[in-house]
């Protein structure tokens, strides 16, 4: 299945929103803070919004139009460093009197920006690749679009 954008969104979306805020919740309760994972779901989110815009012209360029799991792969480590740095940004959030983005702790290490990031992409991952693809059979013929 090639996705449109519409599909790369509506997938996105429907993953974290579901499973994604499952693992989050998990994390909260692993750190004894909610607001933190949940911020940076809805943040990963949010740049991976932007990010599919950039994956949907690269898949352009491809003869098949296709997009390879290692592609997922690195476009999953990309958006992981680029949202890194955006929370680390502490120039960008001093210029709005803060030290850190909106919800997420000051004191968040790469650790565990690492360990949530990566236990969320991998399995929204797997749930793409197999379960979603036989639960939702109309899915892979729609470019990925839910409605």
């Amino acid at each position: 299945m090639t996705p449109t954008l519409a599909g790369r969104w509506q997938t996105r979306f429907f993953l974290l929103s579901s499973v994604g805020l499952i693992i989050t919740l998990a994390f909260g309760l692993l750190y004894r803070n909610f607001l933190t994972p949940l911020a940076l779901l809805g943040y990963v989110l949010l740049v991976g919004f932007g990010c599919d815009v950039a994956y949907n012209y690269l898949q352009t360029l491809r003869w098949d139009r296709d997009w390879p799991p290692l592609f997922f792969a690195l476009g999953g480590l990309a958006e992981a460093l680029l949202l890194w740095g955006l929370v680390k940004a502490t120039f960008l959030w001093q210029l709005f009197g803060r030290s850190s983005p909106p919800g997420v702790d000051p004191g968040l290490t790469v650790a565990q920006f690492a360990a949530h990031y990566s236990t969320v992409w991998f399995v929204t991952f797997l749930i793409m690749l197999g379960p979603l693809k036989i639960l939702f059979v109309k899915w892979r013929f729609r470019g990925g679009q839910w409605w």
